[in-house]
């Protein structure tokens, strides 16, 4: 019980964080890394932005910030409950390794889409 609380907790401070920051992080600077040293877009590039526009319910701002918006944090929810709520047995085991391809599987989708990007 007090793991599905913390866990609640702990996105909705992301949620509430990214809903007031959204002004400050839609016209700041960037802050990546990999972009800065390289001039082109990591992986996650434009998911801070994608995730304040998407909790401020701009949809469609979100998926051109980063077109993976959804899917990633679906599967970092499934994964975190997967991981820390479920309780450990042959039953969430297949839940959990589910849950873990799923977010492979999204963080794979944006790494060849960035690739596709740098091959531009």
């Amino acid at each position: 019980m007090w793991r599905s609380l913390l866990l609640a907790t702990a996105l909705g401070v992301v949620w509430a964080g990214a809903y007031f920051l959204q002004p400050y992080v839609e016209h700041g600077p960037t802050l990546c890394t990999f972009r800065v040293l390289t001039g082109k877009p990591c992986p996650t590039c434009g998911m801070t932005r994608a995730t304040c526009a998407l909790v401020s319910g701009e949809w469609a701002k979100a998926t051109q910030y980063h077109p993976l918006v959804v899917p990633f944090w679906g599967a970092l929810v499934a994964i975190l409950w997967t991981h820390f709520v479920l309780p450990l047995s042959e039953k969430t085991e297949r839940w959990r390794r589910l849950s873990l391809w799923a977010f492979l599987t999204v963080v794979g989708c944006g790494l060849l889409i960035r690739v596709i990007e740098w091959l531009r």
